[in-house]
Parts: structure tokens; C-alpha cells; sequence
């Protein structure tokens, strides 16, 4: 838990480029009510696997990133994810232990707002790599609303891939989000409504990690093992989503490359809203084999 009289992350307080860890992240104690807040069944995550025990959702890494800087301070209340990128090079087994090590690589001020970007490396306990973890957030203005993220995004071309669905219940919110720092001292934007409404919006607001999840179901279904061994996700997170509202992850193949033996597949991705509005926009890739 985080102490109450921790103080708050600050633009001028972050030291880009020191290293900060080990950090634990409490995977064994998270990892149901993650798959709960995202609703994904697939039986690798709650049986046997191709690795033996179970394996956690690469975008999980996404996730523990979070916790790691509310480890080192707080975000204060009503910052925004605006970006995020992971990348793995191994399958992360539920009965191993996650740790990582990060560092802010920079901070910014852009369009009146200031940004920073925070990167964690994450292995397990026998030292094997697991991934990255990128994060772009940018810190609350005192007006925010629908203006903390970047408007006007394009509705999505038509999907190829199998789509995910969901519907956004304050109860998936909760359970995903229940563990950060402000949901804690009860000022989160995604738990708590009072800190929504603070914060300009007309209901709680859906992490935009979620959106992430359901493209990274969505790519299991498609490729299997090396999604969990290659995947590569880059996102924006371009419209807040808000309580109640349905997200439908979509996807279609945009290159194959070829690398010696096997090939990179670039897709483009996105997670759209019920009105159609793209509310995530990005790309996902991974290694396969040819004519997989």
C-alpha cells in the first residue's frame, strides 16, 4: 500500500536517466482480478500452457510498469496514459516472480502540457528477460475533461482480424485499477466518481491499458505462442472511454517482412468505441513463421 503522506510525482522533481529498482510487482496476488477487469478466459492464463504452468498476458507488462512509478511517487491525480509500448522476449509464467528496473528517460512540455516518459525492464527471479514497458502520461491541467488527449482520430479502417468485445462496467474498472496509488487514498479517475468529476469528466474513465488488453487477446487468438514470446505493441491512447461504454478491438495485416527464417508481421490495430470513434489507435507485431 501506498503511504498517505507520500508526495506526488512532479514535473520538476523527475531525475531523467537515474535508475530506480528492483521493483516487485505482486503478480500472484494481481493476476486474477486482472484477468477478472479484462474478462479474458483464455485457457493458457487459467490452465496448462505451451510453457507447463499458466502464463500472464504480455500486456500485463503495461500494467506493473504503472505500479513501479507509483513505487518511486504517486502520479497526482487525474494524470492521463497517453501512450504505451511493450515489447517481450519470453512468456511471463504465472508462478514466477516479476521484477523490473526503469528509469525516466525524459520529460517534455508540448502544446501547453507537460509530458514525461518513464521505460521499465522486467525479468523473473531466474533472471530471464521478460520485456519492456514504455509509458508516456502527461500531468493533469486544471481544466481536463476530453482535452487531456488528442482529438479527431480517424474511425478505423475495416478489421480483418477476429474482434474482441467488451463492455466497460465499473466493477472491470475497479478490479483493474484498484491497486494504483490514487485509487488507494480514493482519488482515482477510473474508481472513484467524485475524483472523475473533479477531474472534468461525466463518469469514471477506463484505463487506457484495457484497450490494450483486449488488442492482445485479440492477437493470442491469431498467433498463439510467438505472441507471447515476440509481441510488440505500440498504442495511443487518442479518447477517453468512459463508464458503460462498449469497445470493440479490431485489427488487419498491414506487412510481412522477412528475417531470415521467419518473417515480422506489422499490423495495424485499434479499439474502437460504440459510436465507431477509434479511441486507441496503434500497431502490434511478432515474429512467426512463414505461411503460419
Amino acid at each position: 500500500m501506498i503511504p498517505p503522506a507520500m508526495p506526488d510525482l512532479s514535473y520538476d522533481a523527475i531525475e531523467t536517466g537515474q535508475t530506480y529498482g528492483p521493483y516487485k510487482y505482486p503478480l500472484k496476488d494481481r493476476i486474477a482480478r486482472h484477468l477478472e477487469a479484462v474478462e479474458n478466459m483464455h485457457p493458457w492464463h487459467h490452465e496448462r500452457s505451451p510453457w507447463g504452468p499458466p502464463v500472464a498476458p504480455p500486456a500485463i507488462l503495461g500494467n506493473a510498469a504503472l505500479r513501479f512509478i507509483d513505487s518511486i511517487a504517486p502520479v497526482p491525480p487525474g494524470t492521463l496514459h497517453a501512450r504505451q509500448q511493450i515489447e517481450t522476449i519470453s512468456a511471463l509464467r504465472r508462478d514466477r516472480k516479476l521484477i523490473g528496473y526503469g528509469q525516466f528517460l525524459e520529460k517534455y512540455e508540448r502544446r501547453g502540457r507537460r509530458w514525461f516518459v518513464f521505460e521499465a525492464r522486467f525479468r523473473d527471479e531466474t533472471g530471464l528477460m521478460i520485456g519492456n514497458s514504455r509509458v508516456t502520461m502527461t500531468f493533469p491541467q486544471k481544466e481536463q475533461g476530453t482535452g487531456n488527449r488528442e482529438q479527431g482520430a480517424a474511425a478505423p479502417p475495416t478489421a480483418e482480424l477476429t474482434p474482441v468485445t467488451r463492455t466497460l462496467a465499473q466493477e472491470k474498472m475497479t478490479a483493474y485499477s484498484e491497486d494504483s496509488a490514487n485509487a488507494l487514498r480514493g482519488q482515482s479517475i477510473h474508481v472513484q466518481p467524485q475524483a472523475a468529476g473533479a477531474a472534468g469528466f461525466g463518469a469514471t474513465v477506463a484505463q487506457g491499458l484495457m484497450s490494450a488488453d483486449y488488442i492482445s487477446e485479440m492477437m493470442t487468438e491469431l498467433l498463439g505462442k510467438e505472441w507471447f514470446a515476440y509481441a510488440g505493441l505500440s498504442l495511443t491512447f487518442v479518447r477517453p472511454v468512459l463508464c458503460g461504454d462498449t469497445l470493440t478491438a479490431g485489427g488487419r495485416l498491414a506487412e510481412a517482412i522477412g528475417e531470415g527464417a521467419v518473417e515480422r508481421r506489422v499490423y495495424d490495430v485499434w479499439c474502437a468505441n460504440q459510436r465507431g470513434e477509434a479511441v486507441t489507435v496503434g500497431k502490434a507485431s511478432s515474429l512467426v513463421m512463414p505461411g503460419r
